[in-house]
């Protein structure tokens, strides 16, 4: 697959934060930029449908969630590219994947601000059971050792939603 440039800037981004963490004795991962580089599948920035409104900033991961589950979309965590027309930096996010794959619906920034999305598609088994107002991530490395141990439970991977 041949990367967009922003894409790249991403992969280029999260290659140097997981070089600062080598995985510690016996764990498969050291942070979760090298679990995003070994499992993350691209998204590319699609424009919500009609009738569906941004949630509140800084709270992506419920928006995501919430949309996710009142419209039977893929609930995705990640990181995203963020262009603010002035900086581009990488930071820790949630989506919505309304179909096919790939699509990266953006439901808590203005339209063009995500560039670029790497991310795994969460099985609603993994997020659903939160309550509606916590927007804290569901790939939380530091509340979840396990996932830089293990990596991701095989049941938490959204069903259908490969990059084809």
């Amino acid at each position: 697959m041949v990367l967009t440039k922003d894409q790249q800037e991403l992969v280029d981004t999260l290659r140097a934060w997981s070089a600062l963490s080598p995985p510690m004795s016996g764990d498969r991962y050291g942070s979760l930029y090298g679990l995003l580089l070994d499992l993350g599948e691209w998204f590319a920035p699609a424009a919500l449908p009609v009738g569906v409104e941004c949630g509140p900033a800084q709270f992506c991961y419920a928006n995501a969630a919430e949309i996710a589950a009142a419209r039977g979309w893929v609930y995705v965590e990640g990181l995203a590219l963020v262009d603010t027309g002035s900086t581009r930096f990488a930071v820790p996010h949630a989506w919505a994947c309304p179909g096919p794959a790939g699509r990266a619906a953006e439901v808590t920034w203005p339209p063009g601000r995500g560039v670029a999305y790497l991310g795994v598609p969460l099985a609603a088994a993994a997020w659903s059971a939160r309550p509606f107002w916590d927007s804290s991530p569901v790939l939380d490395v530091h509340t979840r050792r396990e996932l830089l141990r293990d990596g991701l439970p095989t049941s938490w991977h959204a069903e259908g939603a490969e990059i084809p």
